[in-house]
């Protein structure tokens, strides 16, 4: 009788741990399942971030080259380098100042700087005498228009802003001439700082 009761009683306590660890068992699998669903959602999320950022990566490298494309040809029209024209576009955008704006301000400079050379009574050559710039390096040769506009901005930033100023930068620079202005004040040190800020950066082309 007794080890009937001693077996009946191992039973109860046997049929208890078995119900325990079934239980026990049916919660690890679904902590289990639901690990493996965050885990998918969050290799499904890495995925498309890298497709992303390659995508981004990809657009960015076609815009740099895009880019890289016009300062060469806006530099080309103008008659400077790419490396000047990259350190004033980087002084001109800080005055608000488009390189649309810039290249064309320069090729009407570059107009104006062999109309001086060539003609010395002409209202090109009559200004830059009154600024007392010449046009020409010492051998006779036309300066680059970057280093003309320098010299420009040196006198520019010592000059009242108002109607004769703005005139002045028009007979210089065309009708864009009066959007330069605001570059032009920055003056020669401005200019050669701010393009040296654009070097330190990595923004200049060679």
């Amino acid at each position: 009788m007794a080890g009937d009761a001693v077996v009946g009683a191992l039973r109860v306590v046997l049929g208890a741990d078995t119900a325990d660890l079934d239980k026990g068992l049916k919660s690890s699998q679904s902590r289990l399942a639901a690990f493996a669903d965050v885990a998918k959602a969050s290799m499904a999320l890495a995925a498309a971030s890298v497709a992303a950022a390659a995508l981004a990566i990809g657009a960015s490298i076609k815009t740099a080259i895009e880019n890289a494309d016009k300062v060469n040809k806006l530099s080309q029209s103008t008659g400077t380098t790419t490396e000047e024209f990259t350190r004033l576009s980087y002084a001109a955008q800080l005055a608000d100042v488009s390189q649309e704006s810039l290249g064309k301000s320069l090729g009407k400079l570059a107009k104006a700087m062999v109309s001086a050379g060539t003609d010395a009574a002409g209202t090109a050559a009559q200004a830059f005498t009154a600024m007392g710039i010449s046009v020409k390096n010492t051998d006779g040769s036309l300066k680059s228009s970057s280093e003309v506009l320098s010299e420009v901005a040196g006198k520019f930033e010592g000059y009242r802003d108002g109607a004769a100023k703005t005139d002045l930068a028009i007979k210089l620079f065309g009708k864009s001439g009066a959007e330069l202005i605001p570059l032009l004040n920055q003056g020669k040190q401005g200019l050669a700082d701010s393009g040296d800020e654009a070097e330190k950066f990595g923004l200049v082309l060679d």
